[in-house]
């Protein structure tokens, strides 16, 4: 019964979508490519196409970055002109038939003489998908590099982690000079590559980084492009940075090194510091999409980071090499290799107070003392093929990566306890993706994936803790958790490039199967002693695999006409599910067919007003990490039980968002609203037994609810070169949870407003300001509402101009936390000098002046409430030189 239902969905869903879209009338798509006789791409040219003989605009494109164009066409005219123009080319026009066709182009640059006038730089202007920001525009004397200059930008922002998002929305590419060097960690260009050195940032929108699926995969995202100064290419440039102070002895050290042209790019940094800067972040990729999942089984309980600047609190010491190379093999094919070491000894320290509500009368509050000393090494490496041609794409991409992670942490609760975590790790995967396209945009898409990942991890605790459940009640010196995750993935899926349409609606069969194992083994040891012994119940012992196999067939169904974009995937799937118990012998298996649809749609409601939304069902089981039946001591005062049940969840998801742009007002704005609900049929509790917790699965249906509503503006100005950025959300969260054996409903909402503000008022004076409010209410239906948390940050920086080149800072950030107990405000203050001499930067700085030295916090997460007493660190002098070396 319920496969047919989903087969009449699916036929109902089909039959409206062609219903709604089809269109008897034909239509035709002029597209070509424009390039110079160098065969490079040519961008920002004017394409116009004029029916004859009245010569009747009938409709417009501009080259994108790979130099292509595509114009649509549904009139009567038997002859059509085309046409290409642009500042510095001789225009060029062809006639042509009324049928679809690609019309190429080589362009003829010449000499324009111009009369003497006198041209107002523009601080922004675009064409159609292209937004232009003229970098010299919006850089100040203190912007070092490129990245202190796209936090400025309108309608860009990036976050506190480097995370980059146009309109509201992640960038799916970062390009220099057309080119993708690093892949998704672009932090390593936003904070190395000199703000001097570049000329033009473009955002390219509705970007579709294979020429072989432009206009025939539908994409709503966009990427950006660094157009790099003439004298910044073809020369390898060094530079150094030398940054030395106390108390204690504190460096900040760096060398990077950089070279780009048509043919190589390479960019080589390396970075050491003991500054609390974490260069983790730079190093991070922001577009990979990780299939493993979390096999982290093993933890210790450490401080929770406070929620001011990270350099304020963090005390490590760090040290890193990138090495990123790029080789062109052609004209439209590139080579990649990208190297990664990273070591990293970080130090915390901290006073918690946890609050855990068990009933309507009960409240269990646990206070300790926290230390951690935490050592992290890891190495990774990258290599990528990829050919981009308009008929044939061509991607593969190998990634090697290897980590080691040892934690040591101290705990005081009761008594002092160790725990010492050891995590090696390492995974090996590769994707390849080839696309191949014939006339009239058909061809087909592969894509085949394979991953694999090994993750050992030991936890040891001193003293033996929980005598009566690990060692009948005797007294003991050490309990030792083991745990081995290994994980494979294989998925290989081939799409059909449309093979036939109906009316307008492009329709792209796809088929695909996969297989997924995951092996889990764990056991627990004591010692009393110098003998560590094997506890042998089955009680305390993992030995399982877990296996996944899909098959999945699909249609996707395009539109894309008149201002409107549309996008549907109508998978169906099939699973077979497997785990075998090899400490019960227990085996079981399952079998599913589920239906997932995913529609998205984007309208170009007015020039500059677009709407766009999207809709999902979806459904997922549960993987090996809640399977397992034999107890597991994920930290020394968490044990988890599961049981071997194959939970299933299923929801809905969607969002509608309004946009807006206009590009020579500098102004962009965009909000949304967005739902989700999550249906279960597994709930996971929590028992306390003193300060020991008991994490278990019970068979039980819940629910999840979600709902938020968000918006941002942000508007550069020419006067007094002022740039600001508002933003605001509202969410609301709704859940079930066990606590004790009993079931309960926890709500809770947030607001959280932000502003930024930058202006030059004169020539002399650049102020920055950023500030930041929150609030978040909890309760638990029918037992108690949790007083509101209000978190209100401000941070207000200026740079005055003294003669002599020489410039003074300061900086002032003031914290205010309403949940904190005693002092709720906490306040920074610094002061410097900065001194540019050629090609030397050179800064003083007393960072911290009035030595604050603890933060104090409180938040709430789930039906739990925290605070905080956490150490900082205090007052220091630094010196720092800057210098280009090359």
């Amino acid at each position: 019964m319920n496969r047919k239902l989903s087969i009449n969905r699916i036929i109902l869903i089909t039959g409206f979508i062609l219903f709604l879209f089809s269109d008897l009338q034909a239509q035709i798509t002029i597209k070509g490519h424009i390039s110079d006789k160098q065969k490079e791409p040519y961008v920002g040219c004017t394409v116009v196409l004029k029916a004859l003989p009245d010569s009747t605009i009938i409709g417009y494109d501009f080259s994108n970055e790979h130099g292509n164009f595509n114009i649509s066409y549904d009139g009567k005219a038997e002859m059509l002109e085309i046409s290409i123009s642009g500042m510095q080319i001789t225009p060029q026009s062809k006639n042509i038939e009324n049928k679809t066709q690609t019309v190429n182009f080589t362009v003829e640059e010449e000499d324009v003489q111009l009369k003497e006038i006198v041209i107002k730089s523009t601080k922004m202007w675009g064409a159609k998908d292209t937004v232009n920001y003229l970098v010299s525009e919006f850089s100040e004397r203190n912007d070092i590099v490129i990245g202190d200059v796209l936090r400025k930008m309108p309608g860009i922002d990036v976050s506190e982690s480097g995370a980059i998002t146009y309109q509201g929305k992640p960038i799916n590419n970062f390009y220099i000079e057309n080119l993708d060097l690093l892949g998704g960690r672009y932090g390593i260009a936003a904070n190395n590559i000199s703000a001097k050195d570049v000329s033009t940032v473009q955002v390219l929108e509705n970007h579709q980084p294979v020429k072989a699926l432009d206009g025939i995969k539908i994409s709503n995202d966009a990427a950006i492009n660094l157009k790099l100064k003439e004298g910044a290419k073809g020369a390898f440039s060094i530079m150094a940075q030398l940054r030395v102070g106390g108390s204690p002895f504190i460096w900040e050290n760096e060398l990077n090194g950089m070279y780009f042209t048509k043919k190589k790019q390479n960019i080589s940094t390396y970075k050491a510091n003991n500054s609390g800067l974490d260069l983790s972040q730079e190093l991070t990729s922001f577009t990979t999409n990780n299939r493993f999942g979390s096999n982290d089984m093993l933890g210790v309980v450490i401080p929770t980071p406070p929620s001011i600047k990270e350099q304020r609190y963090l005390f490590n010491n760090l040290n890193a090499v990138t090495v990123n190379n790029l080789f062109k093999t052609d004209e439209e094919s590139q080579l990649n290799f990208n190297l990664i070491y990273l070591n990293d000894h970080e130090n915390r320290e901290s006073n918690s107070v946890t609050s855990y509500f068990l009933s309507a009368d009960s409240t269990l509050i646990m206070n300790e003392d926290m230390r951690l000393a935490k050592n992290t090494d890891r190495l990774e490496a990258e290599f990528r093929y990829n050919v981009n041609k308009a008929n044939n794409y061509f991607n593969n991409y190998l990634n090697l990566n290897g980590s080691w992670v040892n934690n040591l942490a101290g705990i005081v609760n009761q008594q002092n306890i160790e725990q010492r975590l050891k995590e090696p790790s390492f995974s090996l995967t590769n994707s390849l993706h080839w696309v191949k396209k014939k006339e009239e945009d058909r061809g087909f898409e592969v894509q085949s994936m394979i991953g694999f990942k090994s993750s050992p991890q030991t936890l040891t605790i001193q003293p033996g803790l929980y005598a009566d459940i690990f060692n009948n009640g005797k007294d003991f010196s050490l309990l030792r958790q083991k745990a081995r995750i290994n994980s494979l993935y294989i998925d290989n899926n081939v799409t059909l490039l449309s093979p036939f349409r109906i009316g307008n609606v492009s329709v792209d069969p796809k088929f695909g199967f996969g297989v997924e194992t995951k092996d889990l083994n764990s056991d627990i040891y004591t010692a009393g002693g110098s003998n560590i012994a094997l506890l042998e119940a089955d009680s305390l012992r993992n030995n399982l695999n877990w296996s996944k196999f899909n098959s999945n067939i699909s249609i996707a169904l395009r539109y894309d006409r008149n201002g409107l974009k549309f996008n549907a995937q109508l998978p169906l799937h099939y699973n077979h599910l497997r785990l075998d118990n090899k400490i019960t012998d227990e085996n079981k298996t399952k079998n599913r067919i589920r239906f997932e649809p995913f529609v998205s749609l984007k309208y170009q409601l007015t020039g500059k007003t677009d709407v766009s939304g999207m809709y999902r069902f979806y459904s997922y089981t549960g993987n090996i990490n809640t399977l397992y039946t034999g107890y597991i001591m994920q930290n020394y005062r968490s044990i988890n039980l599961y049981n071997s049940h194959f939970s299933e969840s299923k929801g809905h998801t969607g969002n509608l968002t309004l946009s807006y742009k206009d590009v020579i007002k500098m102004l962009f704005a965009s909000g949304g609203i967005s739902y989700n609900y999550t249906k279960s049929d597994m709930m996971y509790g929590q028992e306390f037994r003193d300060i020991l917790t008991l994490t278990s699965a019970i068979e039980q249906d819940n629910s999840m609810h979600g709902m938020s509503v968000d918006g941002r503006i942000s508007k550069g100005f020419y006067f007094m070169g002022i740039t600001v950025a508002l933003q605001g959300s509202y969410g609301a969260y709704s859940s079930e949870q066990l606590r004790q054996g009993a079931l309960v409903k926890y709500k809770n909402n947030g607001l959280n407003l932000s502003g930024t503000l930058n202006a030059t008022p004169f020539s002399w004076l650049i102020l920055a300001y950023n500030a930041k409010w929150n609030r978040s209410r909890s309760e638990i239906e029918s037992h108690e509402v949790f007083s509101p948390i209000r978190i209100f940050t401000n941070n207000i920086s200026g740079d005055i101009k003294l003669p002599a080149d020489i410039s003074l800072y300061a900086n002032y950030e003031h914290y205010y936390n309403s949940g904190a107990i005693g002092n709720r405000y906490l306040s920074f203050t610094d002061l410097g000098l900065k001194y540019n001499w050629k090609t030397y930067n050179i800064s003083l700085t007393w960072n911290n002046i009035f030595d604050t030295r603890k933060y104090i916090s409180a938040y709430y997460s789930s039906i739990n409430s925290y605070y905080q007493n956490y150490d900082i660190r205090g007052s220091n002098v630094l010196l720092k030189v800057r210098m280009k070396i090359m």
